[in-house]
């Protein structure tokens, strides 16, 4: 039998390595958190033979003929599905917290409808907050939750009072950022930014990139989502 060798790098990690006290995997498994891009140094303590659950690897991370049998936790069609509700959560929290407006005076327009930006529109409709949608794919999904849906090229940014991006591309050019609004609040989720954030705080307006909103909003939500997937793979 191994042991569960649980990285703490976050919040979420120390609950994860509370949760799966008194388990016992077949192999040694080291447990990193899904966001960290993992480079050959952090592995060092990687041997043949031992699992490893993680999210991103650099492409030299593992040498040849290691033998690590990585389990990519992101590629995990359930894991995603809780970490996108959890995202979702926290950026619910955030605008919330930032916004000058209550939701039900608020008009949000959420940028993408992947995991991430569908699980945004379905919080925000059951709250009854006016939510636009802008998508490059088929209308028709996003518009089951969306008062309009349109293209993020197309969107008026000057009616919102929030933009949520959750699309990994600069969508948003410099010149069009100068038509949002003075009080609005700029959240963005993906791994690349939609917009120039820091020409967004220049204007003087609040805008952020949240990380790892899981694991800093919710982390014992964010590391049972980790056990049930951790349990499940190296039972």
């Amino acid at each position: 039998m191994g042991e569960f060798v649980v990285y703490e790098t976050d919040e979420r990690m120390f609950f994860l390595k509370r949760q799966l006290a008194g388990f016992r995997p077949v192999a040694d498994t080291h447990i990193f958190a899904p966001n960290l891009l993992l480079s050959k140094e952090r592995l060092e303590g990687v041997k043949e033979g031992d699992h490893l659950v993680c999210g991103r690897l650099e492409a030299d991370a593992l040498d040849k003929g290691r033998g690590a049998i990585v389990h990519p936790i992101l590629k995990n069609e359930r894991f995603q599905a809780v970490n996108a509700r959890l995202t979702a959560e926290g950026a619910l929290g955030i605008l919330i917290e930032h916004s000058m407006h209550s939701l039900w005076d608020m008009r949000v327009l959420v940028i993408g409808f992947g995991r991430t930006g569908a699980a945004m529109c379905r919080i925000l409709d059951r709250l009854g907050v006016e939510t636009d949608v802008a998508t490059e794919g088929s209308p028709r999904p996003a518009g089951a939750f969306a008062r309009r849906v349109t293209t993020a090229s197309s969107a008026n940014l000057g009616d919102y009072d929030a933009i949520v991006n959750t699309v990994p591309a600069k969508l948003i050019s410099d010149e069009r950022i100068l038509g949002v609004r003075h009080d609005v609040v700029y959240i963005d989720l993906a791994s690349t930014p939609g917009a120039d954030i820091d020409r967004l705080k220049t204007l003087g307006l609040d805008a952020d990139i949240y990380p790892a909103l899981p694991a800093k909003c919710s982390p014992a939500s964010a590391a049972t989502a980790m056990r049930d997937y951790i349990l499940e793979v190296t039972a």
